[in-house]
C-alpha cells in the first residue's frame, strides 16, 4: 500500500527541518534490496528514518508475508514496541536500495525528551499504527481454549491489560478445534498459546510474559521510588516521578490499568468528553510514563517490604529478587469481593465475573446478564453489556440507584430499554455444572424468590484492599485500608517528631495512594491525583535524606 494513501497521523513524513534534526542524532546507513533493517522478534531495534528509497513493513501472523505499508523518503519505521521494549511484531525490509538514518533504541527516549515536536509526532504515529494493525488481518498471539475456562480468561485479561495483540480461538467452535490440531494439543491441555514459533500448553502468566518480552530484568541499583501497582494512582505517580527525574520502577501483578482498566467506558474523567475505555486510559498513561523514562515489569507480585540499616527499603518479589529503593508507593488498589454464597468461587471465570470488558461480555451475548452493585463501575458495566445482551438486570440491596452512582449514569440507565433495576434484591444462589446456568434472586423485603436462566453475573460490590503483603510497620484501618497522614501520626506506630506527609504511612518513606488508602473516594480521577501528590511526598522524603547525609 502506498505511503501517500495512508492515515496521515499513523504515517506522517518529517519536514526538511525535522530531517536536519534527525541527521544530527542518527547515523546514515545504506541497505540493499531485500536486506532487513530489523526482523519480527527483534528487541531494542533502532528507529529508522528514510532519506532515500523505500522500506516495506511486513507481518507474518497468518503464516504468509503481508505488506502493511511501504515507507518512502521522510517516513520512519516503528510502533509502540519501541517504547515498551517488547519484541517487534513486524519486519522492515528494504525495497530496492535505500538510505536511512539509524537512531539506536537507547536514544529514542532522549530524542522524544529533547525535541517535543518530534515526540508528539512519534507517539501519535506509534499508537495509531498499532490500532490499525490490530484492526487488520493481523492475528498476533493465538490462544486456544474454552470461553468458560478460568485459566483461559486470566490469560485473555492479561493480554487485554498489557495491550498484547491476540486472537482467541474457542475450542467449542470449528476454528478452535482446527487450532488444537495445528498445535498438537488436546482440550485437556488448554489453554494453549502460539507465541512466535513457540507453542505453550497451560502456560503460567510468567512464562507468557517472558515469551512476549513483557517481563524486564530489574537492575540492582537503588531506585528513587518503587511503585507497587499500575492502576490510575500508580500510573500517575510513574508519569510525575519519571518526568521529574526520579528513578522510577513500577511493578504490577497483572499489567497497567488496575480496576479502572476493566471499565468498559469512563465518561466523567476530565479532558475526555466522549469518554474512553479504562484500558485505553491506562495504556496512554503507561506510554506517557515510558516516554519519560519509567521502568515497568509484570506480572510480578510483591511479597514484602523491609527497611535496611541504611534506611532504604528492600522490596521482595515473587521471583525471589530483592529490589532496592529509597521510597515505596503502595498503589495496589482494591478489588471486588466474592459473594458469600455457594458456587461463587467455583464458577469464577465461567459465568461469574468482576469486570465487564469485551473479553467477559462474550459470555452473555443475546442472553441475560445480571450486574450486582450500585456504584459507577456497575453502571458502566450495565451500559456496556446492554449493547450485546438481550437484557441486563441491575441488582441492588437498597431502594435508590442514585445513592452511590453518578447522576448521568443513573439517567442513562433509566433511558435504556433493555436494562431493569431490581431494588431490595440480593443474589441468593448460583447454579451450573461447568458454567453458570441459573441465578436465584431474593427480595429482601418480601422474601420472594425468582429463578432466572442466566449465563453471566458481574459483581461490583464490597471493595477489598490488596494489603496482605504489607508488614506490621504499616498500620491498617478496620477494613484493611492503609492509614496515612494525620491518622498515621496519631497511631502508636508513628514515633517521629515530625508530621507525616498527607500520603505517608506509619512507616516513614512508604506512601499509599488511590483506592488502597483509607478514607479515599473511589474514583479514577481521585486516584490519579493521589498518585501525583505521592511524588511530592517522595521528593520531601528524599530531600530529608540528603540533608541528613550532609550533617
Amino acid at each position: 500500500m502506498s505511503h501517500a494513501t495512508l492515515d496521515p497521523v499513523a504515517f506522517p513524513t518529517f519536514s526538511d527541518e525535522e530531517m536536519t534534526c534527525i541527521a544530527k542524532m542518527g547515523d546514515l546507513k545504506a541497505y540493499s534490496d531485500g536486506e532487513a533493517l530489523y526482523k519480527h522478534g527483534d528487541r531494542d531495534f533502532p528507529l529508522f528514518v528514510l532519506k532515500e528509497g523505500n522500506v516495506a513493513i511486513i507481518e507474518y501472523s497468518t503464516g504468509k508475508p503481508r505488506d502493511v505499508v511501504v515507507h518512502g523518503p521522510g517516513a520512519f519505521t516503528g510502533d509502540v514496541s519501541m517504547l515498551t521494549g517488547r519484541p517487534s511484531v513486524i519486519s522492515a525490509i528494504a525495497r530496492g536500495d535505500c538510505q536511512a538514518y539509524e537512531i539506536p533504541a537507547g536514544e529514542i527516549r532522549r530524542l522524544m525528551g529533547e525535541v517535543p515536536e518530534l515526540s508528539d509526532k512519534l507517539l501519535e504515529a506509534f499508537q495509531m499504527r498499532r490500532q490499525l494493525l490490530e484492526a487488520s488481518e493481523f492475528q498476533g498471539v493465538r490462544i486456544a481454549g474454552s470461553a468458560n475456562s478460568k485459566e483461559t480468561l486470566q490469560i485473555r485479561e492479561f493480554f487485554y491489560k498489557n495491550k498484547v495483540p491476540h486472537t482467541f480461538l474457542d475450542i467449542d467452535e470449528e476454528a478452535g478445534k482446527e487450532a488444537l490440531k495445528e498445535f498438537g494439543a488436546t482440550p485437556e491441555e488448554t489453554p494453549v498459546i502460539a507465541c512466535t514459533e513457540h507453542i505453550a500448553k497451560q502456560p503460567s502468566l510468567g512464562k507468557i510474559a517472558d515469551c512476549l518480552g513483557i517481563t524486564r530484568t530489574i537492575d540492582e541499583h537503588v531506585h528513587d521510588v518503587v511503585v507497587v501497582g499500575a492502576g490510575p494512582a500508580g500510573l500517575a505517580a510513574a508519569v510525575y516521578g519519571a518526568s521529574e527525574g526520579l528513578d522510577t520502577l513500577v511493578v504490577d501483578r497483572m499489567g497497567p490499568g488496575g480496576q479502572a482498566g476493566t471499565s468498559s467506558k469512563i465518561e466523567n474523567y476530565m479532558g475526555f468528553p466522549s469518554g474512553l475505555p479504562g484500558a485505553e486510559l491506562a495504556n496512554r498513561g503507561f506510554l506517557q510514563a515510558l516516554k519519560f523514562g519509567a521502568s515497568f515489569t509484570a506480572p510480578v507480585i510483591v511479597r514484602s517490604v523491609t527497611q535496611g540499616e541504611d534506611g532504604n527499603y528492600r522490596v521482595r518479589l515473587c521471583t525471589g529478587q530483592d529490589v532496592n529503593t529509597r521510597t515505596v508507593l503502595v498503589a495496589t488498589g482494591a478489588s471486588y469481593r466474592r459473594l458469600p454464597i455457594e458456587n461463587c468461587r467455583r464458577l469464577e471465570g465461567a459465568g461469574v465475573y468482576y469486570s465487564a470488558t469485551s473479553v467477559e461480555a462474550r459470555a452473555c451475548r443475546n442472553s441475560t446478564a445480571i450486574v450486582v452493585g450500585g456504584g459507577n463501575s456497575a453502571g458502566q458495566a450495565a451500559m456496556f453489556l446492554s449493547r450485546t445482551a438481550k437484557e441486563v438486570k441491575i441488582v441492588i440491596r437498597g431502594d435508590d440507584l442514585g445513592k452511590n452512582m453518578s447522576h448521568y449514569l443513573c439517567h442513562r440507565i433509566k433511558q435504556t430499554a433493555n436494562i431493569e433495576v431490581m431494588t431490595h434484591t440480593e443474589v441468593e444462589g448460583l447454579e451450573g455444572e461447568t458454567h453458570l446456568a441459573e441465578v436465584t434472586l431474593r427480595n429482601n423485603q418480601t422474601d420472594e424468590r425468582t429463578h432466572l436462566g442466566c449465563a453471566a453475573v458481574f459483581i461490583f460490590v464490597g471493595a477489598k484492599p490488596h494489603t496482605e503483603w504489607l508488614g506490621e510497620g504499616v498500620a491498617l484501618d478496620d477494613h484493611g485500608f492503609v492509614i496515612t497522614g494525620p491518622n498515621a501520626q496519631s497511631h502508636p506506630l508513628w514515633d517521629l517528631e515530625r508530621s507525616p506527609c498527607e500520603l505517608e504511612t506509619t512507616l516513614p518513606g512508604v506512601f499509599a495512594a488511590g483506592d488502597v488508602r483509607s478514607g479515599t473516594t473511589k474514583r479514577c480521577a481521585f486516584a490519579a491525583g493521589d498518585g501525583a501528590l505521592a511524588i511530592t511526598c517522595v521528593h520531601q522524603h528524599l530531600s530529608r535524606q540528603e540533608q541528613a547525609a550532609t550533617v
